[in-house]
């Protein structure tokens, strides 16, 4: 499909529409584009710092939290 009859398709299913919450949810999503699954930096250097914390060993497995926090609720 070509881009012109992509464009053309979307248009003519959006014309049949009588979904106001999806029709919100496609303009929010147009409107947004490129912003969409941005990541914040803050957030980014979060994550970079805890991928180099796995790399150094430094975490707990689900299991050793779980224990902790079983101690946790019992003090």
């Amino acid at each position: 499909m070509t881009l012109v009859e992509l464009k053309k398709s979307i248009h003519e299913k959006i014309d049949e529409l009588d979904d106001q919450e999806f029709l919100e949810i496609v303009e929010t999503m147009v409107r947004n584009k490129g912003k969409i699954f941005q990541i914040p930096e803050e957030h980014l250097a979060g994550i970079r710092q805890g991928e180099q914390d796995i790399k150094n060993g430094d975490f707990f497995t689900m299991e050793e939290l779980e224990k902790r926090y079983e101690k946790w609720l019992k003090d």
